[in-house]
Order: structure tokens, then C-alpha cells, then sequence
């Protein structure tokens, strides 16, 4: 990372610092103001609480033991909670100003209760709903489609986000919801790491009882980079998952290209990458690539197919309307991009705070026609 880079990046990390700070003052001022305590201990506790989101990330790039993971999961958690108290701190301001004005007596606790417990309620759901990792059954159209996939399907799954939040745990859900559909092949979309040190090879041993008949088929994402890339790697070749790095793996009469993260995160790499990949032009080629970008290089390579995640489809309402801005549309679902069939999953994990608004945790079962 250049000096500019560092600069830019502190920056950043400095005015999100003081948006939280924001957020804890208001937080704290209107429960205050609500609910009538008031202390030098508490407003103390408010301010270390403002700055755990961003120490919880140093300490788990530097350390794997207990402590610092449930310090990162805590954190994440009141993330996520403190966020949605700010907006019942809002709507208490913009009630009591009405009932002032109006010259309504209300009391204010009984105010602060009506404003902030439907939000604790709605984050205790979100949490709740980040866990579940549903099935989403879809139907994808091949012209030629082979013999085979007429009668077998695939999963696809992504964004699993294992580490210090999702341990083994619920990395054995995951696998068990996977063995119980039966698939031909299962594909991993990247991500499978959420980055943070973590026990890497603890973590994905579920994934060894994972063997469908033509494998598990695995890409980088770029949470994957964030961390012990090396021993992210290691674990999963470990435990039997092909890594396919810019290359092809034929299955039953369909090809099937996974390309690394970082070599093709920008648009002239991921060019040249497709440059060196030969298609059969006799067999459907489908691409895995994590993030749902430059579909139109994709297209005019001759894919038909592609799977991707990366997005989690905002995560929490409404950032999934700046996802759905940001990738045009593709930013979740499945969708043609011209001749191209596109499928973007919202991922069977989440990152940052655990939770999910508005969406919803996915394993996708695929079946052609």
C-alpha cells in the first residue's frame, strides 16, 4: 500500500470515526433525555463504544485467540443495534417537537419506549434472519443443454463470510443444507473467508463431508485477500475443494470457468484473462466470478451463464437500493444480460454487522432447461 493510498484510506477511517461518534452522542443524549439517567460512566462507555468497530478489526488482523473474536463479534452486533437506536433517536426529536408545538403532554419515557423499542425488535429479527441461509431454487435456460443437466442440478453458494462471527457452527449448517439437495456439483462463489484471523482450518472442516459426484468448485473472493490468503487456501485444498484460478473444469457436457479475484477486479485484467481461456465452442460455457461487473466482456467472450455474489444485495434495507444503482440491476437474482444469463447471489453469510433487512441469507439450488 503506497503513501497516497494510506492517507486516503485514513481519511476515510477518520470521517466514519466521527460519524459514529455522532451517532453514539445522539444516541446516548436522547435516551438520556428519555429515560432521565445521566452519568460520567455512561457517557464515558458511549465513547469507547464508538470507537469498537474499527479497534475490533485491528485487533482480529493481528490475533486469533477468543477474546479479540468475541470482541469482533460484539462489536459487529452493536453496530448493527446502535445504528437502528439512531433512528428511533431521530423520530423521538422530530414526535417531541410535533407534541411540543401541538402543546401535547406525553411522557417522555413513554415516548422513548414507543421510539426506540420497535428498532431493538426489528435488529433482534435481523440478526435472527442473517442466520438462516434458505434455499432459493431457480431454473436457468442453456441452448445445447447436455443430456445430463437435464436431470441433475448444481448448487451455488457464496459469501459465506467463515471467522470470527460465522464459526464451524454454522459453517456445519451450511454443509448439511447442501448434502440434503442432492447437487451434481457444488460451486463456492468466493468469500468463503470473511477475512479476519481465524482458525482457518477448524473452521472448514464440515466442507470435507461435502462430495458431490463431480466435486466442489471453489473462487476467490476479495475477503479472501484481506487476511492469511496462504492459509485460506491451504484449509480449503485441505479439506478436498478445487481452487480454480483462471481455469476450466468440464462437467458432463458444460465448461466451467472460475476467475480469481484479483487478477480480473479490473476491467483491462479481466480482459486479458479471458484472452488466455479457450472456449469450446461445441459445449455451454459458464463463468464464476465473484463480482458482478463488466458483464459485457463476459458476454462477448461467449458465456452463456455466469454466477456471481459479492454484493449481499445491499445486506440491510435500503442499501439495497444503492446496490441495485451501483451494478445496474444485476446486484441480485437471476437476469439476462443480453445472451448471457445472469445469477447474483445475496451470499448464505453477511459481513459487518450480522444482520439482514430487507434480504435474506441464500443457498441456491440450480436446475436447467
Amino acid at each position: 500500500m503506497d503513501r497516497k493510498t494510506k492517507i486516503y484510506l485514513a481519511a476515510n477511517i477518520a470521517v466514519l470515526e466521527v460519524l459514529l461518534l455522532i451517532v453514539h452522542f445522539t444516541v446516548y443524549k436522547t435516551l438520556s433525555i428519555a429515560f432521565g439517567f445521566d452519568s460520567f460512566a455512561l457517557r464515558v462507555a458511549f465513547g469507547l463504544l464508538s470507537v469498537t468497530f474499527f479497534t475490533s478489526f485491528i485487533i482480529v488482523r493481528f490475533s486469533r485467540n477468543r477474546l479479540a473474536q468475541w470482541y469482533y463479534t460484539a462489536s459487529g452486533y452493536w453496530f448493527g443495534l446502535v445504528h437502528f437506536l439512531f433512528v428511533g433517536a431521530v423520530i423521538f426529536y422530530v414526535v417531541f417537537n410535533i407534541f411540543n408545538d401541538l402543546n401535547i403532554a406525553t411522557p417522555l419515557a413513554t415516548l422513548g419506549i414507543i421510539c426506540f423499542a420497535p428498532f431493538f425488535l426489528i435488529h433482534l429479527y435481523g440478526t435472527w434472519n442473517s442466520v438462516r441461509a434458505q434455499v432459493t431454487p431457480i431454473t436457468m435456460k442453456v441452448k445445447n443443454l447436455p443430456e445430463f443437466w437435464k436431470n441433475h442440478k448444481l448448487v451455488f453458494v457464496s459469501d459465506v463470510h467463515l471467522g470470527a462471527v460465522y464459526g464451524k457452527g454454522f459453517s456445519r449448517k451450511v454443509v448439511n443444507r447442501i448434502m440434503a439437495l442432492n447437487p451434481a456439483t457444488v460451486i463456492i462463489g468466493g468469500d468463503l473467508y470473511d477475512g479476519p484471523k481465524c482458525d482457518a482450518e477448524a473452521i472448514v472442516q464440515p466442507w470435507r463431508d461435502l462430495k458431490p459426484p463431480h466435486g466442489v468448485h471453489y473462487i476467490t473472493g476479495n475477503h479472501e485477500f484481506y487476511g492469511e490468503f496462504d492459509r485460506f487456501m491451504a484449509a480449503i485444498k485441505g479439506v478436498g475443494i478445487n481452487i480454480l484460478k483462471n481455469q476450466t473444469v468440464e462437467i458432463e457436457g458444460m465448461q466451467f470457468v472460475g476467475v480469481d479475484y484479483n487478477d480480473t477486479h479490473k476491467r483491462e485484467n479481466f480482459e486479458a484473462v479471458l484472452e488466455k481461456i479457450e472456449l469450446k465452442k461445441d459445449m455451454p460455457a459458464v463463468l464464476i466470478k465473484h463480482e458482478p461487473d463488466n458483464l459485457d466482456v463476459a458476454e462477448k467472450k461467449g458465456f452463456v451463464l455466469g454466477f456471481f455474489g459479492h454484493t449481499h444485495q445491499g445486506q440491510i434495507y435500503p442499501l439495497t437500493h444503492i446496490t441495485k444503482r451501483i451494478y445496474n440491476g444485476f446486484d441480485y437474482g437471476y437476469k439476462m444480460f443480453k445472451t448471457l444469463g445472469v445469477y447474483t447471489s445475496s451470499g448464505a453469510g453477511s459481513w459487518g454487522p450480522p444482520l439482514r433487512l430487507g434480504t435474506r441469507s441464500e443457498i441456491v439450488l440450480v436446475s436447467f432447461a
